[in-house]
C-alpha cells in the first residue's frame, strides 16, 4: 500500500482541524513528505500508526481504509473471542476485518490480539470440529478469512526496517500457514524485514537460503513432522549452517514437544506470539546496542 493523505483528510479522518495536523508535522509527532510543488503529504500507514499510539478517535474511518463499525467501543480484548469465533464459521469477512482493525487501532499488540483472539477462536472451532458442531469447510474457510484479514493487517503497518532481515518458513510436510504468517507480522511489528519463504520447505532447502540471503534471523513454525528423526538431523545441520553466517536461529510451534526439544539446537524458542514480540524487541536492542559499543570503541580507538 503506497496511498498518501493530504493534511486536511487526516483531518476530517480524525475529527480534527487541517492547521492542527499541519502543526504535528512541524512538531515531529506525525512524519510527512513534500510533493514537487511543496504541498505535505503523510503516508497512510503513518497516519494510521499516529492515530494508534496517541489512541487519537477515528470519526471517518474509511478516510483511513478501515472498516465502519456500529459499535466503535468495542476496542477490548474481552469478548472479541466470542464474535471473532461467530464471524468466522459465519464466513462474515468483513465483521472479522471489523473486530481486529478495531483491537489493533485501540492499541493492542499483535502479539496479544493473535494469541487472544485468532489462537484461542481456532481452539474453540477445532473443538467444534471434533465434537461435529462444526464442519470441515467452516474450518478451512476459516484459515483463508483470517489469511486475508492478516494480509491486509500487513498493508497497515510502517516499512520496517531493511538492514534486520528474517525469513521464515514451515518444514515440509507442514502445511500450516497460519503459525507463519501470524509470527511474520510480529516480527514486522517491531521492525523486522521479516518474510515468508513459504510453507513445506525441505530443511536443506531452508540451508541454502540462510547461505544465500544471510539473514539475521531465521525462524520455523513446526506445526507437524513427519519423521521425527530426519527432522531433528536436518534442523541441526540448518543450525550448523546459520551459525557460521551469523543467523539465529528461532522456533515454535505445537509439534516441537517436551521430548523433541532438548534433541535440537536452536538459538530461542517462542510458545506465544508475545513472547515472540518481545524476544524481537530484545533482538533489536542487543543489535543497536552492539553498534553503539563498536562506534564507542572505534571513537577511543
Amino acid at each position: 500500500m503506497n496511498e498518501f493523505l493530504s493534511p486536511k483528510q487526516v483531518g476530517q479522518a480524525l475529527g480534527t482541524s487541517e492547521s492542527s495536523v499541519k502543526r504535528w508535522c512541524d512538531q515531529g509527532l506525525l512524519n510527512s513528505v513534500k510533493t514537487g510543488g511543496g504541498h505535505r503529504r503523510i503516508p497512510l500507514q503513518e497516519a494510521l500508526r499516529f492515530a494508534r499510539e496517541q489512541k487519537h478517535a477515528v470519526v471517518e474511518p474509511q478516510l483511513l481504509s478501515l472498516p465502519s463499525t456500529e459499535d466503535r467501543k468495542a476496542r477490548r480484548i474481552d469478548g472479541c473471542q466470542d464474535r471473532f469465533t461467530e464471524a468466522l464459521l459465519s464466513s462474515n469477512e468483513s465483521a472479522c476485518h471489523a473486530i481486529v482493525c478495531d483491537l489493533f487501532m485501540a492499541g493492542h499488540s499483535l502479539g496479544q490480539i493473535f494469541d487472544e483472539v485468532f489462537v484461542e477462536a481456532f481452539r474453540r472451532i477445532g473443538e467444534k470440529w471434533e465434537c461435529h458442531e462444526a464442519e470441515v469447510y467452516q474450518e478451512r474457510c476459516s484459515c483463508e478469512i483470517a489469511l486475508r484479514v492478516m494480509h491486509d493487517l500487513r498493508r497497515k503497518q510502517l516499512p520496517p526496517n531493511p538492514a534486520l532481515t528474517a525469513l521464515g518458513a514451515t518444514i515440509e510436510g507442514d502445511q500450516y500457514a497460519l503459525p507463519l504468517a501470524m509470527s511474520e507480522l510480529v516480527l514486522r511489528s517491531v521492525g523486522w524485514d521479516a518474510r515468508l519463504l513459504g510453507t513445506s520447505i525441505p530443511l536443506d532447502s531452508m540451508a541454502a537460503a540462510v547461505r544465500t540471503h544471510q539473514p539475521k534471523v531465521f525462524w520455523l513454525s513446526v506445526s507437524y513432522i513427519v519423521n521425527e528423526r530426519e527432522f531433528i538431523t536436518g534442523f541441526n545441520q540448518l543450525f550448523e549452517t546459520a551459525s557460521q553466517v551469523g543467523t539465529a536461529i528461532i522456533v515454535g510451534g505445537r509439534a516441537l514437544t517436551a521430548r523433541i526439544r532438548p534433541q535440537l539446537r536452536y538459538c530461542a524458542f517462542c510458545d506465544t506470539m508475545s513472547h515472540l514480540e518481545q524476544l524481537g524487541k530484545t533482538l533489536i536492542q542487543q543489535s543497536e546496542s552492539s553498534v553503539q559499543n563498536s562506534k564507542s570503541s572505534l571513537s577511543h580507538d
